[in-house]
């Protein structure tokens, strides 16, 4: 018997994927959204800022935020790789605009004024820019600072686009460097890892997605031993409650316990130390 019959599943629940039907609304996840979708809903707020460790979370929450705007008032632009100049994040969302654009080489200046075009056709067409710019905190100090360029178009007063910044911590302190889009930020938030009272729930929420009827696979002490090991990061989390799934169905378990966790614990940490 193969591991979805041996659970009663209909696909594997603890992969890495940005399957939006395995997010977990926690506490901590379902503010974020919250914000989010407020900071958008005003048109006026400029700049979000959305942090997290890595593997908190923050491009599957991205990814829920972005499915649940209105299509109708909003358009929804997401790079997510930030990591380059502003001219070729520009060309990038100049195409996606307007595919019909003939870009030859032009310089910054250029791709900034076809931008405001662009955006200024859309407010005109009733709809709103979201510009979601994942992995930041790649970015250069120098094109943060040129970010304030886009944020200074208005329309009758109207701002015409929010732009949205998401990346790893050190992204606050490089904000917070540069006074001029620092100021420009309305809303922030970081996202932080699974509390131990919560870790039950999350996997709950991802085997019953992925087909359980109840989702009570793992036992209580499963779960915090899970969370000990894990701080309650979600991708280390599915990482170690996929690998314990797999040990005990192996083990032709009924259910996983703290034994079969800690088993997987050991066999991860024997062989870290082991050299390269």
């Amino acid at each position: 018997m193969d591991l979805l019959r041996h659970w009663n599943l209909r696909e594997r629940p603890f992969e890495a994927t940005w399957d939006t039907r395995f997010f977990y609304a926690g506490p901590d996840h379902e503010e974020a959204l919250s914000r989010l979708l407020y900071l958008v809903g005003e048109t006026s707020m400029n700049v979000g800022l959305l942090t997290g460790e890595i593997g908190s979370g923050k491009t599957l929450t991205r990814a829920v935020f972005t499915r649940r705007i209105d299509a109708i008032r909003f358009q929804v632009l997401t790079i997510e790789n930030s990591g380059f100049p502003l001219a070729e994040l520009l060309d990038s969302i100049l195409r996606r605009l307007d595919p019909q654009l003939p870009l030859r080489g032009e310089g910054t200046l250029v791709r900034c004024e076809l931008f405001e075009q662009a955006v200024r056709k859309l407010h005109a067409s009733g709809r709103h820019l979201v510009l979601v710019l994942d992995e930041a905190q790649d970015m250069a100090a120098e094109t943060i600072h040129e970010l304030r360029w886009l944020t200074n178009f208005n329309g009758s007063g109207d701002s015409l686009l929010t732009l949205i910044l998401i990346g790893q911590p050190e992204l606050r302190q490089m904000i917070l460097s540069d006074a001029a889009i620092n100021q420009r930020v309305s809303l922030r938030f970081h996202l932080k890892p699974l509390r131990a009272d919560d870790l039950d729930n999350y996997l709950r929420h991802r085997l019953r997605a992925a087909g359980h009827s109840t989702g009570n696979l793992f036992s209580p002490g499963a779960a915090l031993e899970i969370f000990h090991a894990t701080h309650g990061v979600p991708r280390a989390v599915n990482r170690l409650a996929k690998l314990a799934l797999e040990h005990a169905w192996v083990s032709d378990a009924a259910k996983v316990d703290a034994v079969a966790v800690n088993s997987v614990v050991r066999d991860l940490e024997r062989h870290q130390l082991v050299p390269a």
